[in-house]
C-alpha cells in the first residue's frame, strides 16, 4: 500500500496534489515518490466517516479518510484504494498531473 506524491529534486520538498513548479523554490523537476505510511495528527468525525491529517515523514501532510479503529498519534498504512481492509488505513484520493487552464 502506498500514496504517490511528488518530491522536488531541486529542494527535496515533497508535495501533494500534483503541482506544476515546486511551491518552495519554483523548480520543475518533480517525480513521483510512493510514501507508504504516516501519523494521524487530527480526527474529524462526520457520522460514520472520519477524516484526518495524516503526517507523512518529513513531509507532506495528508487528508485521509480513516478506515479501522484508529487514534491520534497512531501510525497508519497509506493507500490510494478505496477499499477497506479491516485493519487502520488511511485513504487518500489519487492525484493526477494539474489540469492546464483552459483557454
Amino acid at each position: 500500500m502506498s500514496v504517490t506524491v511528488q518530491n522536488c529534486r531541486t529542494c527535496g520538498g515533497r508535495w501533494f496534489p500534483a503541482r506544476l513548479l515546486c511551491p518552495r523554490c519554483g523548480g520543475a523537476d518533480l517525480a513521483p515518490e510512493d510514501v507508504q505510511r504516516g501519523v494521524v495528527e487530527q480526527l474529524t468525525h462526520l457520522g460514520d466517516v472520519v477524516i484526518a491529517s495524516v503526517a507523512c515523514d518529513p513531509e507532506p501532510l495528508l487528508v485521509a479518510r480513516l478506515h479501522g479503529p484508529v487514534a491520534v498519534g497512531d501510525v497508519v498504512e497509506l493507500t490510494d484504494r478505496p477499499d477497506p481492509s479491516g485493519r487502520p488505513v488511511a485513504f487518500v484520493p489519487p492525484s493526477g498531473p494539474p489540469r492546464e487552464e483552459l483557454s
